[in-house]
């Protein structure tokens, strides 16, 4: 029997939490082989003392089948999970074409929808899933990543792959541990529920450069976060995917319930002065907008003076 061959793109917060779950699982499994492709000083840590994973306090290290940065001599892979920016995923996913083929799998745990449709399109051959997640992650040193708090969540599904490869998708991350929904329908729309927040909120903080408290504390830019709501809305109604009469009200609740002196990642790379996904998150809705036809002003607004910003 082949080894199921499982491939764990960007370890970063998601990708160290996700890709060390399957691997403290199926590592050592005869049947399975589970691959973290990483760089630098982080890949270097993970193959000297295996990948620490800091969960409610414990520390564990997992230790992948096999660490490697040289995504071309991989070979035929039957599971990618892709866990990198959005800006870095064309560049993998040309490197890993040699190993996907009709038989691959591919789960995009990104942030927006682009990214998945850009897998549809490029691997028509392959199995390509929506997928999303909500956890709270990151690396806090080479080797390290820390999960905050006990609510995570995966959501995949699609119901144009074969039933055979969704049982085997079920079953790794049931094995796993991990928490997952499963959607047999609209899942397009729970992925686009998501976007329909973090799409806003992350184009609103890094123009502000405010926190989800003072967003939520001041009424004239709550009121800028619910236009950019309905906007993103008229969009994703435009493309058929109907998300809930009452989006704008769930994701100010949200706002509310996050930690009130937190931003957005796109923020923090905005101050930073690193790479960002504005083009993803903010640039994707102006141009399908207008794909579309559907006004989207504040959006407009917002990404034109983002861009003075790049």
């Amino acid at each position: 029997m082949e080894k199921f061959r499982i491939a764990v793109v960007g370890m970063g917060g998601v990708g160290g939490y996700y890709g060390g779950k399957l691997a403290q699982r199926f590592a050592s499994d005869e049947n399975h082989e589970v691959i973290f492709i990483a760089r630098g000083a982080h890949k270097q840590r993970i193959e000297q003392e295996g990948l620490k994973l800091r969960l409610e306090g414990e520390v564990e290290a997992i230790r992948p089948t096999v660490v490697t940065d040289k995504l071309e001599d991989l070979g035929k892979l039957d599971l990618i999970l892709f866990c990198v920016k959005s800006y870095g995923l064309k560049q993998v996913a040309e490197q890993l074409a040699p190993s996907i083929t009709s038989d691959t799998i591919l789960l995009p745990l990104l942030n927006g929808v682009n990214g998945i449709e850009y897998l549809q399109q490029r691997f028509q051959e392959a199995n390509t899933l929506w997928g999303c997640v909500y956890i709270i992650s990151s690396i806090k040193e080479p080797g390290v990543v820390q999960v905050q708090g006990k609510y995570n969540r995966l959501v995949w599904g699609n119901p144009k792959v074969s039933e055979k490869l969704l049982k085997k998708v079920k079953f790794l991350l049931d094995e796993s541990g991990i928490n997952h929904e499963y959607y047999e329908q609209e899942v397009e729309a729970r992925v686009w529920e998501k976007f329909s927040f973090i799409s806003p909120v992350a184009s609103l903080t890094s123009l502000t450069h405010k926190t989800m408290g003072e967003i939520a504390a001041s009424a004239d830019l709550k009121n800028q976060l619910q236009l950019l709501i309905q906007e993103l809305v008229s969009v994703a109604k435009a493309k058929d995917v109907m998300l809930p009469a009452d989006m704008v009200e769930r994701n100010l609740e949200v706002l509310q319930r996050l930690p009130q002196n937190a931003t957005s990642s796109m923020e923090r790379d905005f101050s930073s002065g690193n790479a960002t996904e504005l083009e993803n998150l903010t640039g994707y809705i102006v141009r399908e907008a207008q794909n579309y036809a559907v006004e989207v002003p504040q959006y407009q607004q917002v990404y034109q003076e983002l861009l003075q910003k790049v």
